[in-house]
């Protein structure tokens, strides 16, 4: 962890060194322009009413100083800021005071107070709106009222409109500044079109130099005979350079040419050099900024000085602080909810200055073997990063041990329990379950490890290898969590029930903790009278990005539930959800046609379903996959249909304890009606009061379109993987892998879960380590479930009888006549 840190330490030094190469130039050459003492800096440019943003550049300044001459950049403002600015010097004497925030929906406005203690005493009210639909682009008006306190003449009212164009390192602005409103006789006088371009040479803020010009127009007057003038336009060309220093401070510098007429010689040039400092916290940060002016008309005393207080923080590491954080992650729930889980840990490995994590986990925290595993995979990205994790269960099962036993400590509270439920498939055996209710089924198929086919026409049990691979998985990282022998853990996690002192005893934890006592005992382990936080979704300030903005995104496409044709859909009350080809091709579409997007993971929580379904979704893969980078990562399961639509991909990746394979077809029919008056369901499914099975030619029929459909499927994985369709064959007829062993066999190409396929595509696609997760397609598009799907959106199952109907919702869903590529009834929990 040490060695990883002084990693870190040297490269950000190394870049840094080279920003002082890079800077030297530009600033030998301020230096002697402005301290030569030969140069003359006229001011002129600057006196608009209000005090300048001394050495910003146009179009890459994000925060409330883009008030005064660029209102379209306080819409790349990540968060609020409050401003105070303080100018010293024979003409430029006042403060202003500045505040702009974000808004939602795009939208962010400013108001700022300028106050100019020289001449007339200058009363300035400048207010800003910006229309900002991504951060590439932003549309910025701002209105400005002056006032003369000694009534010199009359208000001023001004009108600036200003626009910004952005790539990751480059960023265009184009302000049209100083525009009296049409009212105003003077509606042209100190008109300026201001121009200008940012670019970042090491794709980061940590170097940006910027080039500008400001062309000021000034008409001409003939209201004076003794003083008639001609119109002017004054070009002001400007270089601005700054750099950072590690995100805790900033120097930055600009060169300015003033008069640069179309007739004339350059006339005056000055300079600006300053300095900021940015003191942070994990909600926010402050700004402290010190800078001059030097040039001989600059005055006396030509400083500045600037303070902000912000909600946001210039990045990760500039905090004055470590802090210890307390998260706390929710129950199981679908893709999306364990996505957010884990983006919530890997935010946190991104923050170098949290010295301790306490992850508390609730009972049922994770719902998978493959889950638990990219949990786990979490925290150990969280230790490798220098942090200590500390883990607390209130109550647990076998799957949150082997994820907590990845932290440095695992704690219990000392009333709770650990109870480990007797390896198997969690629904039990589906033939027993059909002849206790009495529910006839028939099949047509043709590979003998089907699932349903196998539960319904043999009294066997589970795929006992299956259960027993992902048995052993849990042991082993248990074993080497707790420091504990293989035989020692499969021990200590066998079925029964543990006290909390039974589980100190076996060494499953390490100590027994109250929940009110877990901030004392954070304080003791980091050494620190620092009170970990509660953890939510807005509990950080926000960062600035590491360039202008983060740039293309990486969609992830959820293939979450049932395959079914049609829309995708929810049943709650069944804890089902129906994934529909309707819905995730459209998806697809988005993400391929979307230039936004960068690469695409297919994330793949299925047990499969319809064939149909699958055709669809893997044409859409396939030709998403020729104009983008795609990669497939599979979660809890990913078998029958749901890997014959993985195919197309050009990586696939799964958990060492994912489900997948399940290759086979198949045709099902069962008389479930009656168990839906039975159990007292409620809205009834789809399905007839009476049951026939098939008939001889409808059995032949079915037959030839399972081998034709089975073919195909064999034909897919084949070209796919590169194997024999003999080799496919044998892989395949039905037969469940964990990803483990999908890896020796050649059907997946590595294992991981989300944070490698993320890894991986970043890489591939040339996208910046910080490219966001456009998640698709969008949960308000996902309604519940319909009469069309089958299941009535009013479906009420009594609680006591729902893991039965969950493990006969192929026969609830699917018609007799659709052909199914499905695995055996998931989930499965060791």
């Amino acid at each position: 962890m040490t060695q990883r840190r002084t990693s870190v330490r040297a490269s950000a030094t190394a870049l840094r060194a080279r920003a002082l190469r890079l800077a030297a130039p530009v600033a030998a050459l301020l230096a002697v322009l402005t301290l030569s003492g030969t140069a003359r800096a006229d001011l002129a440019e600057y006196f608009t009413g209000r005090l300048p943003a001394w050495g910003r550049s146009l179009a890459g300044t994000d925060d409330t100083t883009a008030l005064a001459y660029n209102p379209a950049n306080i819409g790349f403002m990540p968060g609020p800021e409050f401003r105070w600015t303080h100018g010293s010097g024979d003409w430029l004497e006042g403060n202003a005071l500045s505040f702009a925030t974000p808004l939602g929906y795009g939208l962010a406005s400013g108001l700022r107070m300028d106050f100019l203690d020289r001449l007339s005493s200058i009363r300035m009210l400048t207010w800003g709106l910006a229309v900002t639909p991504s951060d590439a682009f932003s549309f910025g008006v701002s209105l400005q009222n002056i006032h003369w306190e000694h009534g010199l003449t009359e208000d001023i009212n001004y009108l600036s409109v200003a626009l910004t164009a952005r790539s990751r390192s480059f960023s265009f602005s184009l302000v049209g500044q100083n525009l009296a409103l049409p009212t105003d006789d003077r509606r042209w006088e100190g008109a300026a079109v201001n121009a200008g371009f940012t670019i970042l040479p090491l794709g980061t803020r940590l170097i940006d130099l910027g080039l500008e010009s400001f062309f000021i127009y000034e008409p001409g007057r003939d209201d004076d005979p003794g003083y008639p003038s001609d119109p002017e336009v004054t070009i002001s060309p400007r270089l601005t350079l700054g750099f950072g220093l590690g995100g805790v401070a900033r120097i930055f510098t600009s060169v300015s040419v003033f008069g640069l007429e179309l007739k004339e010689s350059p006339q005056e040039v000055y300079g600006v050099l300053g300095f900021s400092f940015y003191p942070s916290i994990l909600q926010g940060s402050a700004e402290l900024t010190l800078g001059t002016i030097a040039g001989d008309d600059a005055g006396n005393r030509p400083f500045f000085t600037e303070v902000a207080v912000r909600g946001f923080r210039e990045r990760p590491g500039a905090e004055v602080t470590t802090s210890s954080v307390r998260l706390r992650l929710n129950r199981a729930s679908d893709a999306r909810g364990h996505l957010r889980s884990l983006q919530r840990l890997w935010r946190l490995a991104d923050e170098p200055r949290i010295d301790t994590v306490l992850l508390e986990l609730p009972a049922s925290a994770v719902s998978s073997v493959a889950h638990a595993q990219e949990l786990r995979d979490a925290l150990v990205h969280l230790r490798s990063r220098g942090m200590r994790v500390v883990c607390h269960l209130e109550r647990g099962d076998r799957l949150a041990v082997y994820a907590c036993a990845a932290a440095d400590k695992a704690l219990v509270a000392p009333a709770g329990r650990l109870h480990f439920s007797s390896p198997s498939d969690r629904h039990g055996h589906l033939s027993d379950l059909l002849e206790r209710r009495n529910i006839r089924a028939d099949f047509a198929r043709i590979a003998f490890h089907k699932s349903p086919a196998e539960r319904a026409t043999w009294n066997q049990t589970t795929r006992r290898d299956l259960v027993e691979q992902l048995e052993r998985q849990v042991v082993l990282g248990v074993a080497a969590g707790r420091r504990l022998e293989p035989e020692a853990a499969r021990q200590a996690i066998a079925p029964g029930e543990r006290t909390a002192t039974e589980a100190r005893t076996a060494n499953l934890v390490d100590l027994l903790v109250e929940e009110n006592q877990l901030a004392s005992y954070v304080y003791d382990l980091a050494g620190k009278k620092t009170k970990p936080r509660l953890l939510d979704e807005g509990a950080f300030g926000k960062t600035k990005a590491r360039g202008f903005h983060t740039g293309r995104s990486i969609a992830v496409v959820y293939i979450d539930g049932e395959l079914v044709e049609g829309d995708s859909a929810s049943v709650p009350m069944l804890g089902t959800r129906l994934a529909g080809a309707r819905t995730v091709t459209r998806a697809l579409e988005q993400a391929r046609e979307d230039s936004s997007v960068g690469a695409v993971i297919v994330r793949v929580e299925t047990p499969g379903g319809s064939a149909k379904a699958a055709e669809a979704i893997r044409r859409a893969v396939r030709r998403t996959a020729k104009a983008k980078p795609l990669v497939v990562s599979m979660g809890g399961y990913a078998g029958g249909a749901g890997y014959y639509l993985s195919t197309p991909a050009e990586r696939l990746f799964a958990n060492p304890g994912s489900i997948t394979g399940g290759i086979n077809v198949l045709y099902a029919k069962a008389d479930v009606a009656s168990l839906a008056g039975t159990l007292g369901i409620t809205g009834p499914p789809r399905a007839s009061t009476g049951f026939n099975p098939y008939t001889a030619r409808e059995r032949q029929e079915l037959n030839r379109e399972v081998v034709k459909r089975y073919d195909d499927f064999l034909e897919r994985v084949s070209v796919a993987r590169k194997l024999t369709k003999r080799q496919s064959h044998e892989l395949a007829q039905g037969r469940a892998w964990t990803g483990e062993q999908a890896l020796g066999h050649g059907l997946v190409d590595e294992l991981g879960g989300l944070r490698q396929a993320i890894a991986y595509v970043t890489k591939r696609a040339g996208l910046a380590a910080d490219a966001p997760l456009l998640e698709l397609p969008s949960k308000a598009t996902l309604p519940l479930a319909t009469p069309r799907s089958g299941v009535p959106a009013n479906t009420w199952v009594p609680p006591e009888h729902r893991a039965t109907v969950r493990a006969l919702t192929p026969f609830f869903i699917y018609s007799a006549d659709e052909p199914l590529m499905r695995l055996e009834q998931p989930p499965i929990r060791p």
